[in-house]
């Protein structure tokens, strides 16, 4: 589920709400998340209700949903062909 060395938006929530920050995993051991930032380790339960979820948060990722974005967009696109009576 989740990739050694690969940074990720996390987002958690508690009686303040939900708030997401950026994190490096450093290791994975279901369900144990270990996440590395700014030079302090946080390790985060998965399995806990204050785990909401975690998406990649990389130049790979946002390349991927671009690409995917843009295959949506020209999968609608509409092509006009114009004939002549």
């Amino acid at each position: 589920m989740f990739e050694v060395g690969r940074q990720y938006r996390i987002t958690t929530s508690d009686h303040n709400g939900t708030g997401s920050s950026s994190g490096t995993v450093v290791a994975w051991e279901a369900p144990l998340l270990k996440v590395e930032r700014l030079g302090s380790y946080e390790i985060i339960n998965t399995v806990a209700p204050q785990f909401v979820s975690a998406e990649p948060d990389d130049e790979a990722h946002r390349t991927a949903q671009e690409a995917a974005a843009k295959d949506i967009t020209d999968s609608f696109s509409i092509n006009f062909v114009e004939t002549t009576p």
